[in-house]
């Protein structure tokens, strides 16, 4: 069975196109692949190793929105959550983990570029200095496995930050985190809703991708796709997105 499953995860991303000595950032549903299988995380990994080598990087987001007054931040630690997926967890088990310097949008990764995660600023969860910046420099791809854009497509968030959106502002959050065995407050700049008076829509943005662009690969899973696109083509064309329209990325709260 296991070998099965192999081969389809080998061919699905053979024809998505990942290769030899790729920078890629995953994010996933694999709820959504239609395979029940225990090992179905250490399959995939196994898989997306084999398919960049050791030239290539793997990251994945671990992302921390808690927001508890007691809740101290430790890079060494991997608290697990709502928001972390399988895959995410069972990759937090790898052997020279690389983790990044920001607490909420923090990311974890390994190979040949995964340094990169060590040069963003902590102090900044989108926009310029944070993680997102470095995923374009690197030529990173984006892979949302049988993961939907609203689910995965958190570059977009990184835009509107670039952009300066009119649907959201810069705010301070402040964090604790320990740094050599002490304490210490982050100040966090974040770009947050102004309101709830719109939704975001980034499986609408990726629609329009695969409608007016040939960046965007995508291949079927049981219950949903994949996506594989380069960051540099996908923060082209959502800044063009945005320079026409500031709103392209969203929709009003009651519009269908």
């Amino acid at each position: 069975m296991s070998k099965s499953i192999n081969k389809y995860f080998l061919d699905h991303f053979k024809k998505l196109k990942i290769k030899r000595n790729d920078n890629i950032l995953v994010y996933s549903d694999l709820s959504k692949i239609g395979i029940v299988n225990k090992q179905l995380p250490k399959i995939i990994l196994t898989c997306l190793k084999s398919c960049i080598g050791k030239g290539g990087t793997l990251v994945m987001p671990f992302y921390n929105f808690e927001k508890k007054k007691n809740f101290i931040f430790n890079k060494k630690k991997f608290i697990n959550s709502s928001v972390i997926g399988a895959l995410n967890r069972e990759f937090s088990k790898e052997k020279k983990i690389i983790r990044s310097n920001c607490i909420i949008h923090n990311h974890i990764g390994i190979g040949s570029s995964a340094n990169i995660l060590k040069y963003s600023n902590e102090n900044y969860s989108l926009g310029k200095n944070s993680d997102f910046e470095f995923f374009k420099i690197y030529n990173f791809k984006l892979l949302m496995l049988a993961c939907d854009p609203i689910q995965g497509a958190t570059y977009l968030h990184h835009l509107e930050a670039l952009n300066g959106v009119p649907y959201r502002k810069w705010v301070i959050l402040k964090r604790k985190k320990i740094e050599n065995g002490d304490k210490k407050t982050v100040k966090i700049k974040y770009y947050a809703q102004k309101n709830y008076n719109y939704v975001t829509d980034f499986n609408r943005v990726f629609d329009k991708i695969s409608k007016k662009t040939s960046f965007l690969r995508e291949q079927s899973v049981k219950y949903g796709k994949s996506y594989i696109i380069r960051i540099k083509d996908l923060d082209k064309v959502g800044l063009n997105f945005l320079k026409k329209n500031k709103y392209s990325f969203v929709k009003k709260k009651n519009d269908r």
